[in-house]
């Protein structure tokens, strides 16, 4: 028991840590939250796939239906524009568009801008949309 206690500890210590802005003597809930980038291919057309990779991983392949990785990290397509990056924020990603048929079309590199929650604990973070061109 005194493990379970101990380990529980050291997660809500880690959170309020991670946070790096938290207040001395502030305590933090053991609270979670989701980043989010957004990266508009619509100059592509309707009929494409779009691909996000960070440095944790990418995102599925055209084909593939979509998983959940163990890695919070690891960009997961939560909507048609929208990517699910847990509480990282990730600074470069590569972003893949594919046509109808699975044919890669296009790969860019982008550097992602990160505005940070001002809240003492923290909070989502917000990225300046991804916007492709032809």
């Amino acid at each position: 028991m005194r493990r379970a206690v101990a380990g529980g500890m050291l997660g809500v210590a880690l959170v309020a840590g991670a946070t790096g802005c938290t207040p001395p003597g502030a305590v933090c809930p053991a609270i979670g939250w989701i980043n989010t980038v957004i990266v508009d291919a619509s100059a592509f057309g309707e009929d494409v796939f779009v691909q996000l990779c960070v440095d944790a991983g990418c995102s599925t392949e055209p084909g593939t239906p979509p998983t959940v990785s163990s890695d919070l990290g690891v960009p997961a397509l939560a909507e048609d524009d929208e990517f699910h990056v847990g509480m990282t924020t990730p600074e470069h990603a590569t972003v893949r568009i594919y046509d109808a048929s699975g044919t890669l079309i296009r790969e860019s590199e982008h550097d992602i801008a990160w505005v940070l929650s001002a809240e003492a604990c923290g909070g989502p973070a917000t990225a300046s949309p991804i916007t492709l061109t032809p």
